[in-house]
């Protein structure tokens, strides 16, 4: 028999839909939905709405991080923010395999502990670019802990972060990263109960060809009593400015040569008299002698002074400094 409906059967079918001839189940009841018991003693909680503030904290944190790490080894890394989410800390500790480079340090004035993870593979990538290779560190991870060389890499690495942390929360909030001590184990590293939430932010590192990732975990009851100053946009322009740009401008400006130049007074002469000038002639300035001149600098008047002698050479006394406004309009 086919399994295809010819066209008289489709009719005859739904004829006899419309006319009821045909039993359908119209009256099954549904499935009750399933209970659930809630634990009001745990923290599993719904955690709404965005912190633009702890984003860009991390976006900080990855220019502070690329610039350390891009010093220490002499190559360029790449850096950025991969996720950020919200889990209980038992689900994170289970995600990570043994060995891992693990350090729990604090943030005062923060109350409780965060955990710094480097990924295993990485650290053997890190010593690989450091000592010339091209950062594949084809290194057996299981069944072994760290050696002395690798942990004074990782020294490196985990100084770097804790100053990069305290630089970019710098704008929001100022903390002091205080160092406790390292693990290799996830089951020695616990920093929070196992139901409580943590904060993980995850950081891919790129080299040049490998790649790993540095992990922050941090508890949420931790940066609870802040959550309004993380939620919230930036209260000034001030948070966006590189502080490494600052510098490099800075240096720039400090390092520049710039040109003085005091104007003695202005004088208008005729077409004839101009023809006619010869040496010895003088002619009258619009500056009165006992007026203070102005000095100009690159062809904005910003100084105010007396002309005079000083070690045998012409030279200006500044008696007034013009701000940007003063300086304008006394050009005009």
């Amino acid at each position: 028999m086919s399994d295809i409906l010819s066209q008289a059967e489709v009719d005859s079918l739904l004829s006899g839909l419309s006319e009821g001839k045909i039993d359908t189940e119209t009256d099954v009841a549904p499935e009750p939905e399933e209970i659930r018991c809630y634990d009001f003693s745990g923290q599993e909680r719904v955690i709404r709405g965005r912190m633009p503030t702890f984003e860009v904290i991390n976006e900080r944190f990855t220019r502070e991080i690329r610039s350390s790490l891009t010093h220490l080894l002499q190559r360029t890394v790449d850096i950025a923010v991969e996720s950020m989410e919200t889990l209980k800390f038992s689900e994170f500790g289970r995600s990570l395999p043994v060995p891992t480079s693990l350090h729990i340090f604090r943030m005062e004035p923060f109350r409780g502990f965060v955990l710094l993870v480097l990924e295993s593979q990485l650290v053997f990538s890190l010593i690989d670019t450091f000592f010339g290779g091209q950062g594949t560190g084809n290194a057996k991870v299981e069944g072994r802990e760290f050696t002395t060389i690798e942990d004074v890499m990782i020294k490196k690495v985990v100084t770097a972060c804790l100053k990069g942390l305290e630089t970019a929360w710098a704008p929001v909030e100022s903390i002091e990263t205080v160092y406790v001590r390292s693990e290799v184990n996830p089951q020695f590293a616990t920093i929070v109960p196992g139901s409580d939430l943590v904060i993980v932010v995850k950081f891919s590192i790129e080299l040049e060809q490998s790649s790993g990732i540095i992990s922050l975990c941090i508890p949420y009851a931790m940066i609870e009593p802040i959550r309004n100053k993380l939620s919230s946009g930036f209260q000034s322009d001030a948070f966006e400015v590189d502080r490494a740009w600052q510098k490099r401008v800075r240096e720039i400006i400090f390092d520049s040569w710039v040109n003085i130049t005091v104007r003695l007074g202005n004088a208008e002469i005729s077409g004839e008299r101009l023809i006619h000038l010869k040496p010895g002639d003088v002619i009258p300035l619009n500056q009165n002698a006992s007026e203070a001149l102005v000095g100009l600098v690159e062809g904005i008047p910003k100084l105010t002074g007396f002309a005079g002698i000083r070690r045998g050479v012409q030279a200006f006394k500044i008696q007034k400094l013009h701000s940007i406004t003063e300086g304008n309009d006394h050009g005009k």
